[in-house]
């Protein structure tokens, strides 16, 4: 367990980014962790990447890791992000310039870099609009209720409790932030591990991304085997996939993006499906959301 204090000045310093390289790291965790069938939601992604992935690619690089003395793999190893840096590419570069030191470094971006591109990449794009989503949502809370609000709504096991933020983790650690500042990087694979990070700038921690439920739909077809869909008999296979994905709220532009369907097909989905009340829309900003509403949810459960 983590029990992070936080002091009045890094409270007010709370902020939000996504990291390729952190999402890269956490699914890297996943395999690592589950030598077998690997249980939901990453149950799909795991059965596509171990099928294409070249023989013993992720336990050579989890190999290298461990010989480079990272311990619990990436501790102490994964720098902050940087919102500047917004592509895997540009985190690795900066990863390069970091840790250069490190004993088989070439090797190891190497490995990385193929990884990145077997794993994480295929489904990068949907992935980053979910994520983009979250932190456009968890903004709007922490710009008009303030980052006690925000961080009371992490979810994930993850409590705030003034001043505590009390987090699972593999071990204890009592951390106190003072007149520092705190970043929130949601992640898709936090199940494969939570990474926490500090350094002169800061600490950074990963926490699970809404998002994480819906793994199966942002990496659609991973496993290229499809039971019988009775949602899609019922509805229509294109809005049966908009309901879908609306299990939090998101966009139009999110949701076309997610499924790989034009803008336009997706708006009329969802005109249908809000007219008939088992979606509701709502006004955020310059953006619309979409989201089931009870009607809706209870639908998915009964043949979804």
């Amino acid at each position: 367990m983590i029990k992070i204090d936080v002091d009045e000045e890094t409270l007010h310093t709370v902020r939000l980014t996504f990291s390729p390289l952190w999402e890269t790291f956490g699914s890297l965790g996943i395999l690592a962790r589950y030598r077998g069938e690997v249980p939901a939601p990453y149950t799909d992604w795991a059965r596509a990447v171990r099928r294409t992935m070249p023989a013993g690619l992720a336990r050579n690089l989890v190999g290298v890791l461990r010989e480079a003395g990272v311990s619990r793999f990436f501790q102490g190893f994964v720098p902050l992000p940087d919102p500047a840096l917004d592509t895997f590419t540009a985190e690795l570069d900066r990863l390069r310039e970091t840790k250069g030191g490190m004993p088989g470094r070439e090797n190891l971006h190497s490995l990385l870099m193929r990884y990145w591109d077997c794993a994480v990449a295929p489904y990068w794009s949907r992935i980053r609009a979910s994520l983009e989503e979250e932190i456009l949502l968890r903004g709007r809370t922490l710009a008009v209720e303030g980052p006690e609000a925000m961080l009371g709504e992490l979810g994930g096991r993850v409590l705030w409790s003034r001043p505590r933020l009390t987090v699972p983790y593999h071990q204890d650690l009592d951390l106190e932030i003072k007149k520092s500042r705190l970043l929130l990087v949601p992640t898709v694979f936090s199940g494969g591990l939570r990474l926490l990070v500090e350094d002169r700038d800061g600490v950074a921690m990963s926490y699970q991304a809404r998002a994480t439920g819906r793994l199966r739909v942002l990496t659609a077809g991973a496993d290229g085997h499809h039971a019988e869909d009775r949602l899609a008999l019922l509805l229509g296979k294109g809005r049966a996939q908009v309901v879908r994905t609306l299990e939090l709220p998101m966009t139009t532009t999110a949701v076309a993006e997610t499924l790989g369907l034009a803008k336009s097909t997706v708006s009329q989905h969802l005109s249908v499906l809000t007219g008939s009340g088992i979606v509701w829309k709502q006004r955020i900003g310059g953006s619309v959301f979409y989201q089931l509403d009870q009607s809706g949810l209870a639908l998915l459960r009964q043949i979804g």
